[in-house]
Protein backbone atom coordinates (compact mmCIF):
# COMPACT_ATOMS: atom_id res chain seq x y z
CA UNK A 1 0.00 0.00 0.00
CA UNK A 2 1.29 3.54 -0.97
CA UNK A 3 -0.22 6.55 0.13
CA UNK A 4 0.84 9.68 -1.16
CA UNK A 5 0.12 13.06 0.58
CA UNK A 6 0.69 16.59 -1.55
CA UNK A 7 1.47 19.70 -0.46
CA UNK A 8 2.91 23.29 -2.33
CA UNK A 9 5.60 25.51 -1.06
CA UNK A 10 5.64 28.16 -3.32
CA UNK A 11 6.36 26.90 -7.23
CA UNK A 12 7.36 23.34 -5.27
CA UNK A 13 5.79 20.42 -4.58
CA UNK A 14 6.40 18.05 -1.73
CA UNK A 15 5.23 14.56 -2.67
CA UNK A 16 5.50 12.32 0.80
CA UNK A 17 5.14 8.74 0.32
CA UNK A 18 4.19 6.71 2.88
CA UNK A 19 4.04 2.86 2.50
CA UNK A 20 5.46 0.72 0.00
CA UNK A 21 6.83 1.63 -3.23
CA UNK A 22 7.08 -1.76 -5.43
CA UNK A 23 5.10 -3.24 -8.48
CA UNK A 24 2.15 -2.83 -6.87
CA UNK A 25 2.33 0.67 -6.07
CA UNK A 26 4.60 2.27 -8.69
CA UNK A 27 1.53 3.38 -11.32
CA UNK A 28 0.20 4.77 -7.79
CA UNK A 29 2.87 6.89 -7.16
CA UNK A 30 3.61 8.17 -11.40
CA UNK A 31 -0.11 9.26 -11.47
CA UNK A 32 0.37 10.95 -8.91
CA UNK A 33 3.73 12.70 -9.65
CA UNK A 34 1.73 13.15 -13.40
CA UNK A 35 -1.22 15.26 -11.25
CA UNK A 36 1.28 17.47 -9.03
CA UNK A 37 4.05 18.20 -11.85
CA UNK A 38 1.99 21.10 -13.60
CA UNK A 39 3.04 24.49 -13.05
CA UNK A 40 5.81 23.57 -10.58
CA UNK A 41 9.76 24.89 -10.80
CA UNK A 42 10.60 22.11 -8.50
CA UNK A 43 9.79 18.74 -6.44
CA UNK A 44 10.75 17.34 -3.61
CA UNK A 45 10.37 13.51 -2.95
CA UNK A 46 9.80 12.73 0.81
CA UNK A 47 10.85 9.64 1.85
CA UNK A 48 10.78 9.64 5.47
CA UNK A 49 7.86 7.43 5.93
CA UNK A 50 8.63 4.60 3.02
CA UNK A 51 9.13 1.73 4.62
CA UNK A 52 9.91 -0.60 1.59
CA UNK A 53 11.05 -0.24 -2.12
CA UNK A 54 11.70 -3.20 -5.07
CA UNK A 55 13.38 -2.92 -8.28
CA UNK A 56 9.58 -1.69 -9.86
CA UNK A 57 9.93 0.63 -7.31
CA UNK A 58 13.06 1.90 -8.07
CA UNK A 59 12.70 1.71 -11.70
CA UNK A 60 9.23 3.44 -11.36
CA UNK A 61 11.22 6.36 -9.68
CA UNK A 62 14.00 6.32 -12.09
CA UNK A 63 11.97 7.42 -15.03
CA UNK A 64 9.89 9.91 -12.89
CA UNK A 65 13.01 11.83 -12.10
CA UNK A 66 14.33 11.79 -15.53
CA UNK A 67 10.68 12.59 -16.81
CA UNK A 68 11.12 15.65 -14.29
CA UNK A 69 14.29 16.57 -15.71
CA UNK A 70 13.21 16.45 -19.31
CA UNK A 71 10.53 19.40 -18.43
CA UNK A 72 13.30 21.47 -16.15
CA UNK A 73 11.87 20.24 -13.00
CA UNK A 74 14.26 20.07 -10.04
CA UNK A 75 13.84 17.10 -8.32
CA UNK A 76 15.26 16.01 -4.65
CA UNK A 77 14.60 13.17 -2.99
CA UNK A 78 14.94 13.72 1.15
CA UNK A 79 14.64 11.48 4.20
CA UNK A 80 15.18 8.44 2.81
CA UNK A 81 16.08 5.51 5.31
CA UNK A 82 19.15 3.47 5.61
CA UNK A 83 17.10 0.28 4.46
CA UNK A 84 15.55 2.12 1.47
CA UNK A 85 19.14 3.91 0.38
CA UNK A 86 21.38 0.46 0.42
CA UNK A 87 18.91 -0.65 -2.30
CA UNK A 88 19.09 2.16 -4.23
CA UNK A 89 22.33 2.45 -4.01
CA UNK A 90 22.77 -1.54 -4.93
CA UNK A 91 20.83 -0.97 -8.00
CA UNK A 92 23.15 2.11 -8.80
CA UNK A 93 20.59 5.01 -8.20
CA UNK A 94 22.65 7.51 -7.13
CA UNK A 95 25.32 6.86 -9.92
CA UNK A 96 22.74 7.02 -12.87
CA UNK A 97 21.02 10.27 -10.51
CA UNK A 98 23.69 11.80 -9.32
CA UNK A 99 24.31 12.29 -5.80
CA UNK A 100 23.27 15.78 -5.03
CA UNK A 101 19.66 15.04 -5.60
CA UNK A 102 19.60 12.91 -2.59
CA UNK A 103 19.24 14.96 0.68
Amino acid sequence: MLDVQVSTDGKNKILRLVGELDIATVDRFKKSVDEAREDVSGMILDMAKLGFVDSTGVGGLLNVVKSLRKDSVEVKVCNVSAEVYEVFDLLGLPMLLGKEIFE
